[in-house]
């Protein structure tokens, strides 16, 4: 006869745990709780609360919902504010920005406080953020000081948009950006930081055109065709 171990909390960390190659005590360390812990949640003999949930999900490049295993047929959008780089600076020049058309990002989730989506670019967020990932942030604010020492989106005045953990610089008005993969930058000027609301994987979002009345799904970039150009 075979005994059949009840599940009491179901969830989907576990099956995020090994899609992303993290083990039980490497996330244990990156969230700062016990191994113990992340087992009995991952069993589904502890539950695994919405804010635990939150917390883990950017280290498994997932989101709180999917770990929850919530399903919604809502969809909620939210405006895009254009690319956002976490190594070092690259040119954000080439957004899209024509005249009269706006760009929103819809997701299947609603994410509490989300004001502006920024989508991921470049290779050397790997393996933090993979390309076409959408970082959610709450509201641009300027006051830097109570944020020090957080992951964030960051606008600089001289290096486009970023996502780093900001520092204190070595002067006032200026700070140190680190990143997971990429050289420290020293004493930066900001321009606005906020704090990051959610990271939404490639699979889970489509960019929305919306001009006048009209809503178009759009190619991402990753998935449209290169011109010569940027072949060459």
């Amino acid at each position: 006869m075979l005994n059949v171990v009840e599940v009491k909390y179901p969830n989907g960390l576990q099956e995020a745990m090994e899609r992303a190659g993290v083990s039980g005590s490497e996330l244990a360390r990156l969230v700062g709780t016990s191994r113990q812990n992340i087992s009995r949640w991952a069993a589904g003999s502890r539950e695994l609360l919405p804010a635990m949930a939150e917390q883990i999900a950017p280290y498994l490049d997932t989101t709180s919902a999917s770990l929850l295993l919530l399903k919604s047929t809502e969809k909620f959008s939210v405006p895009l504010g254009g690319k956002i780089v976490g190594g070092g600076a690259i040119d954000v020049s080439t957004e899209q920005n024509e005249p009269g058309v706006e760009y929103e990002i819809e997701l299947s989730v609603r994410v509490p406080d989300a004001t502006v989506a920024y989508q991921v670019v470049g290779e050397s967020m790997m393996p933090v953020y993979r390309p076409d990932t959408v970082i959610i942030t709450r509201a641009h604010t300027q006051n830097i000081e109570p944020l020090v020492g957080k992951e964030l989106a960051v606008a600089t005045v001289e290096h486009g948009r970023m996502l780093k953990v900001v520092h204190r610089g070595s002067k006032p008005g200026h700070y140190d950006l680190e990143s997971f993969n990429a050289t420290t930058m020293r004493d930066v000027r900001l321009e606005w930081v906020a704090r990051i609301a959610a990271i939404i994987p490639a699979d889970e979002w489509r960019i929305i055109e919306k001009r006048a009345q009209t809503r178009d799904r759009l190619l991402k970039p990753s998935d449209r065709p290169r011109t010569r150009t940027q072949r060459s």
